[in-house]
């Protein structure tokens, strides 16, 4: 919310979620706020996708409905969401949040 000004609700996808369970005990901190149902930080997104790729769900996801935002910092989600037109990409760099090819619509600043 700091970073775009709004309130917006985080959504993690099923895929996502399997993912971050086989990642396993270094990322159990993650799973955790993910999972916890008492904060509903984050809304559940049913997978549409067979299999667990959690990368393929994603791409899928956001080439049928445009309104989200990817959060991610993996190179390769990022290379291919780039080739999607109008979905924005939040990533951190320096300890801070920032947003990659924000749409004018949303009052992106213009350089």
């Amino acid at each position: 919310m700091g970073c775009l000004w709004v309130r917006c609700i985080p959504c993690i996808t099923d895929c996502v979620m399997a993912e971050i369970e086989k990642l396993g005990q270094k990322y159990r901190v993650a799973l955790r706020i993910a999972k916890d149902p008492r904060f509903e930080r984050f809304e559940r997104l049913p997978c549409t996708q067979k299999g667990t790729y959690a990368d393929d769900c994603l791409v899928q996801r956001v080439t049928q409905h445009k309104c989200y935002i990817v959060a991610t910092v993996d190179r390769d989600l990022k290379r291919r969401i780039r080739k999607i037109p109008g979905v924005p990409i939040m990533y951190i760099s320096n300890h801070r949040y920032n947003i990659e090819r924000m749409p004018d619509d949303y009052g992106a600043p213009r350089f």
